[in-house]
């Protein structure tokens, strides 16, 4: 049987492996008499499936094979989606960010969009205006000649310029006195 069964209840088409666990209960009424709408959750919850095909080659339910077998296991709260390990945290954290059962739970777009898998760290790189700098200061020094007292200065300077942490900031300041 396909994996990719497309349902469609009143007004409402998805491809069921995509589908989020509040989809199969939209525009019916929870607990507290509220009518249960679908909206951006879900879309997360969908995102979330397609990430999970593109990690693992398969769907997160793709086990299931019948309409109803997958029903049941995508509503069951208590249902568990398996994760096997990969090589970045990152890539699995999100993954569990997009596919929590609870839509409540569920990150939202901003947050996706502040998530480190998608803005990891850069590492830090010498920009063209600090090699400049060290480029001036070896000149300084090289132009001091036997002069130690400039010699030290412009090495604790091209230090800092390099890496401000590595340098006290009592050192900071009195190399600005």
């Amino acid at each position: 049987m396909s994996d990719t069964t497309n349902i469609q209840r009143d007004a409402q088409v998805g491809t069921l492996s995509y589908m989020s666990p509040e989809a199969f209960m939209c525009n019916e009424s929870d607990a507290n008499g509220n009518v249960i709408k679908c909206g951006r959750p879900s879309d997360i919850w969908s995102l979330g499936c397609i990430l999970y095909q593109m990690v693992y080659g398969r769907t997160p339910f793709s086990e299931y094979k019948t309409f109803w077998a997958k029903f049941k296991v995508i509503t069951d709260p208590n249902h568990g989606i398996k994760y096997a390990p990969v090589s970045n945290p990152w890539l699995l954290d999100i993954l569990k960010k997009c596919l929590a059962w609870d839509r409540n739970h569920r990150w939202r777009i901003p947050q996706l969009l502040e998530h480190p898998f998608l803005v990891p760290p850069v590492p830090h790189q010498i920009s063209p205006i600090e090699g400049q700098n060290c480029k001036a200061i070896q000149l300084i020094v090289e132009s001091c000649g036997n002069n130690q007292k400039a010699s030290t200065l412009c090495s604790e300077l091209q230090q800092l310029l390099g890496d401000p942490t590595a340098v006290s900031r009592d050192q900071q300041c009195r190399l600005l006195v």
